[in-house]
């Protein structure tokens, strides 16, 4: 017992000592970084990814393994102003302008020194492996409740075995106690039988039932109508298979940079193939779909992938995409009023777009829904918008929060005229 005891002891300190020098070695490693990768991943993938790719050559080079090629004090005036490195006659700056066609690489001189090493770090660092979805990431957020739906289903199907089983032990109860009396056993269709036949003569229990039949169907009437023309949910299938979760969220694109028509009009356009041309006609891979999506918006617009080239005399073809958010004609709703005087973020009524795989319609965009927002959303009296009602609104109000509401954002002209 004692030598098991003492041998015990020894892998014990030998797993400690094994642990100690991993969890030393992990520090190192990270000590050795010279920035966060997390945060350096974020600003490539803002400031860098149209041009670059860690693995292979884009418009400039692949980044992977720059730190080992050129010094952190080089890297870092490369970045923030290559003209300025260029011009101070540094053989090295002048040399990659030379080899990539004189393309000259914007500056950044908003970039900390700290930012730069973070990017650097995730030069060093690359992607890691993301572990495996648990559920489907095309489906909606509001398809968040799906799991919740099913298992809803499994607790009725469990409660309703349970008291099938149990409806069974009371038979068989039933049946013992007749036994026991001399009585013949019946079985549950003849006990079900009896209990019809007494229910049905009894008229205070048919009013009853009656009344609560007669209200649940009214009650899903109702909730029936009140869903015609709501939209919720409303995924279609777009003709090419665009990630506003990779665009809009690991990217950060701006989404009035494709939504242009958001800040200047009534409308939120919908991006023309040659807008997307301005990243893809570099960016010719995608991380999710290889290069099957994007070849779809070079058909549309005659881009040739192998000479990097337009084809002349191409007939462009609009790609089709399905509508998903639509009001009705009988509302007016303009996008800019919200977007400039407002100043709404686009999530408010899409939703979290950013981390949609495919796009659906997040919010009801019902009148009842807009008419609720109008009565709980302070509006910002100090923009130039209000200049005029600024001192009354002020005055009339004093410090209550002003709604939409309190300026006539409930009055039926606004919207239907």
């Amino acid at each position: 017992m004692k030598t098991s005891l003492n041998r015990l002891n020894v892998l014990l300190l030998i797993a400690l000592m094994l642990w100690s020098s991993l969890s030393l070695f992990a520090q190192d490693g990270a000590a050795n970084l010279p920035g966060d990768p997390e945060l350096g991943k974020k600003l490539f993938n803002a400031q860098c990814a149209a041009c670059h790719k860690l693995d292979k050559k884009l418009v400039g080079p692949a980044m992977a393994g720059v730190t080992e090629r050129r010094s952190q004090e080089w890297l870092i005036k490369w970045i923030r102003n290559n003209a300025e490195l260029r011009a101070s006659g540094d053989k090295d700056a002048i040399a990659i302008y030379e080899e990539y066609n004189k393309s000259a690489m914007p500056a950044f001189p908003l970039l900390s020194d700290q930012d730069i090493l973070n990017i650097l770090a995730y030069t060093i660092v690359g992607d890691k492996p993301a572990a495996a979805p648990a559920a489907d990431q095309g489906a909606p957020a509001t398809g968040a409740a799906q799991p919740k739906e099913g298992l809803n289903i499994w607790v009725l199907v469990a409660l309703s075995s349970f008291l099938l089983v149990l409806l069974l032990i009371l038979v068989k109860v039933k049946n013992t106690l007749k036994v026991i009396k001399g009585e013949e056993p019946t079985s549950v269709l003849e006990d079900f039988s009896k209990g019809v036949q007494v229910a049905v003569k009894n008229q205070k229990l048919i009013v009853l039932l009656t009344i609560v039949v007669s209200v649940f169907l009214l009650k899903e009437l109702y909730w029936g109508l009140m869903s015609i023309g709501v939209e919720q949910g409303y995924m279609p299938e777009q003709p090419i298979a665009f990630s506003h979760k990779i665009h809009a969220g690991d990217n950060g694109i701006d989404c009035k940079y494709c939504h242009y028509g958001a800040e200047k009009g009534k409308h939120s356009n919908i991006p023309s193939a040659m807008l997307c041309m301005n990243c893809h006609t570099y960016i010719q891979e995608g991380p999710k779909y290889g290069t099957k999506e994007i070849d779809k918006i070079y058909a549309a617009v005659g881009f040739d992938r192998e000479s990097n080239t337009y084809i002349p005399g191409y007939e462009q073809k609009p790609v089709k995409w399905v509508r998903v958010h639509n009001l009705p004609d009988l509302a007016y709703f303009n996008h800019a009023q919200h977007v400039n005087v407002a100043g709404l973020e686009c999530q408010t009524c899409h939703g979290p777009v950013q981390e949609m795989e495919v796009l659906y319609q997040y919010s009801e965009l019902t009148m009842g829904w807009c008419i609720n927002c109008h009565r709980e959303t302070e509006i910002n009296v100090e923009n130039g918008y209000y200049k005029d009602l600024h001192d009354k609104l002020k005055e009339k109000y004093k410090s209550k929060k002003v709604t939409a509401e309190m300026i006539g954002g409930l009055e039926c002209g606004k919207c239907h005229y």
